[in-house]
């Protein structure tokens, strides 16, 4: 890890990527190398990242498989981030700053193979961040029904929807998801053996009939809080999950 003035710049799968972040403000986690595993891209695709962040999930694909990436976000210092973060990786990533809140869509009519999302999901309650960017990036203080449809309605025929949440939403977000895509895909991750899981990644695939399923997730950790050897494949070695 090199460290400069309020930011560092870290090694993510094995140093496949480097991302520049900030010390005291948004820094990637496992969630979104986890999610971007989870996005069954093939060479070219076209990929669309809602609350891109840093642009970690966009370049942990790219790291896998070449594709056209579009990063939307709506913090100016994280705009800026994420076009370093593409040039620092050599990589191209068409960075879109927008709330998606906001009457005016720029990407109206604009279709994606792949949307994906790692949304702000912690409870107000009892968050305190220490800055503006870690209320905006971790905080759900929005409706997250609205966050799901506007991924939705970016998808192409065929075209797949990814997202991590916290796992008793997961009612929510299927009562969302079901009335528009098939083949859904629910994946747990657990911490460790035995424990309930932390996380679900939930996609899903637009116009699809195949009926919703549970798949058997992954464990991150042994009891003795050693990586297990699907946690490093995916983690460490960028396959896809």
């Amino acid at each position: 890890m090199a460290r400069m003035k309020n930011m560092t710049i870290d090694n993510f799968l094995n140093g496949k990527i480097k991302l520049r972040q900030s010390v005291k403000g948004l820094r990637a986690t496992s969630d979104a190398v986890l999610t971007a595993a989870a996005v069954k891209a093939k060479a070219n695709d076209t990929i669309l990242d809602v609350g891109a962040g840093n642009g970690v999930i966009g370049l942990c694909i790219s790291a896998r498989v070449p594709v056209q990436i579009t990063a939307l976000e709506i913090q100016e210092n994280l705009v800026q981030l994420i076009q370093q973060n593409a040039d620092l990786n050599d990589r191209k990533i068409t960075v879109v700053r927008m709330d998606l809140f906001q009457r005016t869509d720029p990407l109206k009519g604009h279709l994606f193979h792949h949307v994906v999302t790692n949304p702000p999901f912690y409870d107000t309650t009892g968050q305190q961040r220490s800055n503006s960017e870690q209320a905006k990036a971790y905080v759900a203080n929005f409706n997250l029904d609205k966050w799901i449809l506007y991924c939705l309605k970016h998808i192409r025929a065929k075209g797949t929807f990814t997202m991590i949440h916290r796992p008793e939403l997961l009612g929510q977000i299927l009562v969302v998801l079901e009335q528009r895509l098939g083949g859904i895909e629910i994946v747990p991750i657990y911490t460790k053996p035995g424990q309930p899981a932390k996380r679900i990644i939930v996609r899903g695939i637009l116009g699809s009939n195949k009926p919703t399923q549970l798949m058997s997730g992954i464990v991150l950790n042994t009891k003795s809080d050693k990586p297990t050897p699907s946690a490093k494949s995916v983690l460490r070695n960028g396959q896809s999950l």
